[in-house]
């Protein structure tokens, strides 16, 4: 089984220069690599930013240290875990403005694109800059560089393709994409819900801003190796099953559902809601589920769910503060064997009982939430605390 989490950001390369700028200084290519194997569990991460002048500096300072090593089928390793370069580009597509992601199978393909499109951005240093490029210039430019690509988040209401640009894909690309990222307020059901989608391979990626963030939402990937060649064979051969989701319920996403915000309130109402059934106001972001449900092909209740697991990261659950998260590292390792392997009976003596029922509701997809929307996270509803709303 591989754990990954292919859509992580670099807040600042090791020169001290910004990368991401709305992400941490803490998210330099060091920490990453050390959260993800040591604390997360990761095996396989993909760096959106490996495009910036600083990181691909912070690549090559590593691979010279021995802390990296090349992989005969692409991409790095560090110890257990495999780092893929890859960019997060904004390009015009359709009625608005959309992310793509790209990987690479090392930084001289890396180059080799950035080369390809150098005067089509104006900054290589910072992240998810604007692509001055045709989306077809753009792809061809990726498959030059051999490698590979799909939508970002792809039902956002910002810098989504369908929550911001488009009905279909097929309206606006001319080259379908083999991959989609779903994105934090949706999951596979509403993915599918979209009848040009049930054939694409589905990912859910954390999008990190900060240390924390990484594996808030990834994938488990059965049948291939852990390198940049075991992702493309997964989308050239389309192996659909070979990829399971492991992400935050829709609900929780902070764009779940429309928030109005001349009332500053997320809209309750049952979806569709595309203005506020309040106050009439347009002035809206809309939801994720509006969105979809608003063009989708079919009812999200008939669409198949399987392979998509609601998994909330260990310390948004109740009662794991900084103690007892840094208790059950300690005694358990790592984020993914806590979350996935480690036995009730041994949980108990470590944890108490509350924290480890909240463990177990999780893992069996037992959890209630309130809704998200507006850039304002869900939560889970602490059905233990008798103050809870």
């Amino acid at each position: 089984m591989i754990y990954a989490d292919l859509h992580i950001h670099i807040g600042q390369s090791l020169d001290g220069k910004a990368v991401k700028i709305t992400a941490s200084k803490s998210l330099t290519l060091p920490n990453i690599l050390e959260v993800a194997r040591d604390i997360k569990g990761l095996n396989l991460i993909g760096i959106v930013d490996a495009h910036s002048l600083g990181v691909r500096q912070d690549f090559k300072t590593l691979l010279a240290s021995g802390r990296l090593r090349s992989l005969a089928e692409g991409g790095y390793a560090s110890g257990s875990l495999t780092i893929i370069p890859g960019h997060e580009i904004e390009l015009s597509i359709g009625d608005g403005n959309a992310h793509f992601l790209a990987y690479f199978p090392s930084l001289e393909h890396v180059e080799k694109y950035v080369q390809e499109l150098r005067t089509t951005t104006k900054n290589w240093q910072l992240s998810t800059q604007k692509g001055h490029v045709s989306i077809d210039r753009w792809i061809e430019a990726v498959y030059k560089a051999e490698g590979i690509w799909f939508p970002a988040h792809a039902f956002t209401p910002h810098k989504g393709i369908y929550g911001n640009c488009c009905r279909r894909l097929s309206d606006v690309l001319s080259i379908l994409p083999q991959a989609l990222e779903i994105g934090l307020s949706a999951d596979r059901a509403m993915a599918q819900s979209i009848n040009e989608l049930k054939s694409v391979v589905l990912f859910s990626n954390s999008d990190a801003h900060s240390l924390p963030n990484i594996a808030r939402e990834y994938n488990s990937l059965t049948g291939v190796n852990s390198s940049f060649g075991g992702l493309r064979d997964i989308l050239r051969e389309n192996t659909k099953k070979a990829v399971r989701n492991y992400g935050l319920p829709p609900k929780v996403g902070k764009y779940h559902r429309t928030y109005c915000l001349s009332c500053e309130r997320i809209v309750t109402a049952s979806p569709p809601q595309l203005s506020c059934p309040a106050c009439g106001s347009q002035h809206v972001v809309m939801g994720v589920l509006d969105r979809l449900i608003s063009i989708a092909d079919n009812e999200i209740e008939d669409c198949d769910p399987s392979g998509y697991v609601y998994q909330v990261p260990l310390q948004r659950l109740p009662g794991i503060g900084p103690k007892m998260y840094q208790r059950l590292l300690k005694c358990f390792g790592t984020e993914m064997a806590i979350l996935h392997n480690v036995p009730e009976e041994d949980l108990l003596p470590i944890a108490g009982e509350k924290v480890t029922y909240w463990i177990l509701q999780a893992r069996g997809n037992a959890l209630t939430f309130l809704s998200g929307g507006g850039g304002v996270f869900g939560r889970v509803v602490d059905i233990l605390s008798p103050k809870e709303e």
